[in-house]
């Protein structure tokens, strides 16, 4: 598939289980690690901050980290969700349903006279910080998209509490950026659960409402 189809092809897709699902096979793992292991050609400007790359195992320069919860593990915190009655919406049903769930944060450099992170100052680094991770987060849907995994990307919800950041073992230091939710194959269409596709794909207009040549 040309990456223009791919681009074209990819959508939000959010696929809700009334309860959770049977685990995926082995083949699955392997397939979500390539998604992941795209994340690694995105680009970057500014490489984190050394307070990042001295925090523990996750050292790399890269100012985004990615955490993955395989499906058994996203029943487990279907299950503490539930358990704990904690108010999580729509981010239930998707634990319920969901091959995979990637935790991607961001890695803000600290604020000045600021006491802790992840107090962080609207700056160009960060700016920049903030767009990597994005560019690492669309390689990560293009590459979903074209092994035909229904993905989508959602702003996290409960799962970007502090509560959340402590059960997963994130770094209190780092911001999540976005929770992908990785469905299995052929999911996105309904059956016995609900499908919800993106509401804003077709109201964006057209290119030369959002694009412009400049002549000087």
């Amino acid at each position: 598939m040309k990456i223009q189809e791919v681009i074209r092809k990819r959508r939000t897709t959010k696929v809700l289980g009334n309860n959770p699902w049977p685990l995926p096979g082995a083949e699955v793992d392997r397939k979500v690690y390539e998604i992941i292991q795209s994340a690694e050609m995105a680009p970057f400007h500014y490489q984190a901050h050394k307070t990042h790359q001295s925090n523990n195992s996750l050292n790399s320069i890269v100012p985004w980290r990615v955490y993955w919860l395989k499906a058994a593990e996203c029943r487990k915190l279907a299950t503490y969700i539930h358990e704990n009655d904690i108010k999580a919406g729509k981010i239930l049903q998707m634990l319920f349903a969901a091959d995979a769930l990637l935790q991607v944060t961001w890695l803000p450099d600290p604020s000045e006279g600021a006491a802790e992170l992840p107090v962080f100052e609207g700056n160009l680094r960060n700016m920049e910080h903030i767009a990597a991770g994005s560019a690492a987060i669309q390689n990560m849907l293009l590459t979903a998209t074209a092994l035909n995994i229904p993905n989508y990307w959602s702003s996290g919800g409960v799962l970007r509490t502090e509560e959340m950041h402590a059960k997963l073992g994130i770094n209190s230091s780092e911001i999540l950026l976005v929770s992908v939710f990785l469905f299995p194959e052929g999911a996105d269409v309904a059956g016995d659960h609900k499908v919800g596709l993106g509401g804003l794909r077709d109201k964006k207009g057209e290119i030369n409402q959002w694009s412009e040549v400049i002549s000087l």
